[in-house]
């Protein structure tokens, strides 16, 4: 399986800054990533106003938007019309030529989708293996994850696939170092994919995928200093800063399920009491769902749905559990001090009782009225860690593009793969 280099060590980037150009041996592939980025923020622009922002020569930008074109990576758009002389011609990220897969490997059920670089899906199929070991449980993805390319692809070219998972991830070795809500540790994704879903793959946790996609497509268009908190199933956070993605010395940074929001002797795995993990997941709001009486209530989705209809113990039991996590984000505003504390996960579907937690965090933050004015809900309401793990390669795509397309399957490649 091949695989992107990643050529910026830990704290990974965005892709290479605009200036005057590159120098070293890579000056090509960071001039086709700035070019490649800057038309994906700037749609419209034309070769030659490129070729001005981002201080390269016009000979160039031309060369590489070929290229790029060629690949089926950017796309012209109609001329305006009128004005004299040679006409116009604005360019924006092809979005219909390429596909990219997304696959959320999740405790019980993985979610596979194929989306283009918009962020768009395009097809999704879910994946149940509950109390499935590691190796039969990535078997049934694969499977799946096949058969969706094979009905849907319909010929595209296939750019790679970006796998998400929750706990802690070692991003540069493909491997899942713990998932406590799976059970998983030391999976080697890589080797149990065994080549046989469109490469380059990337393999990261939930929260610096969910991270990604901000940036991409979200609040990260606005600001590049966030901090972004998950709260599903599985709990994390991640900060942004000055557009990279903090991923710490050992990539764990962000694990904020052990963090201490109660004083009630509400005991967790890690021995403590009263943490993040035992008092706000996902998990947890069910179960308290269902100790208050509330009937048929087999996992979130349940809560939220009847939230959804006004019915009043599960707005109770979702405003306690936005409390406690308001605690967390209180710190995560007083220690890093960021322009945004962005809510991703369920909290981000139930809006009606969002004011609980930012209530919190005007309680509970240094900062009062104004910290808890920093507090907002992800971009996309309708929660997806598959298009989240699919914005990993997305990501790749914009900040190598010649990497990435020479690592890409061929046509060839996948109808072997295929039979």
């Amino acid at each position: 399986m091949k695989r992107i280099v990643e050529l910026l060590g830990n704290e990974k980037k965005t892709g290479p800054r605009p200036g005057r150009g590159h120098r070293g041996d890579d000056l090509k592939r960071l001039n086709t990533a700035a070019v490649m980025k800057h038309v994906f923020d700037h749609p419209g622009l034309s070769r030659s106003e490129v070729a001005a922002q981002l201080g390269l020569s016009a000979a160039s930008v031309t060369a590489i938007a070929s290229t790029l074109l060629e690949a089926g990576l950017l796309r012209t758009m109609p001329s305006p019309s009128g004005g004299q002389g040679r006409p116009r011609v604005p360019l924006e990220v092809d979005n219909q030529s390429t596909l990219v897969m997304g696959i959320h490997l999740g405790p019980r059920t993985t979610g596979v989708v194929l989306m283009g670089l918009d962020g768009v899906e395009r097809a999704s199929v879910l994946v149940p293996h509950p109390g499935i070991d590691p190796v039969a449980s990535i078997e049934k993805i694969v499977l799946a994850a096949e058969a969706l390319l094979a009905e849907h692809a319909g010929g595209k070219l296939v750019l790679g696939t970006g796998i998400a998972t929750g706990g802690i991830v070692d991003r540069h070795a493909a491997v899942i170092i713990d998932n406590p809500g799976a059970g998983w540790q030391n999976v080697h994704v890589l080797d149990l994919l065994a080549g046989r879903l469109p490469g380059p793959v990337i393999v990261d946790n939930n929260a610096r995928a969910a991270a990604q996609s901000e940036l991409l497509y979200g609040h990260g268009q606005q600001s590049d200093d966030f901090v972004l908190m998950v709260i599903t199933e599985d709990l994390g956070a991640v900060l942004v800063d000055d557009g990279r993605i903090r991923a710490g010395y050992s990539q764990t940074a962000g694990q904020i399920a052990h963090l201490r929001v109660s004083d009630e002797q509400v005991p967790c795995a890690c021995g403590k009491f009263g943490c993040l993990a035992v008092m706000a997941s996902d998990v947890v709001l069910a179960k308290n769902a269902i100790a208050r009486g509330l009937k048929g209530v087999r996992h979130s989705d349940h809560v939220l749905e009847l939230a959804e209809a006004g019915n009043g113990i599960a707005l109770e039991v979702l405003a306690e559990r936005n409390r406690y996590v308001g605690r967390v984000a209180s710190q995560l505003i007083d220690i890093h001090d960021p322009e945004l504390l962005v809510i991703a996960g369920t909290p981000a579907e139930t809006p009606a009782v969002f004011a609980d937690l930012v209530a919190e965090v005007a309680r509970s933050a240094h900062g009062g009225a104004s910290a808890a004015g920093r507090v907002v809900l992800s971009s996309d309401h309708i929660f997806s860690l598959s298009l989240f793990a699919g914005s990993t390669l997305v990501d790749a795509v914009l900040s190598d593009p010649l990497g990435v397309i020479g690592n890409t399957w061929s046509e060839v490649e996948r109808e072997a793969v295929s039979h």
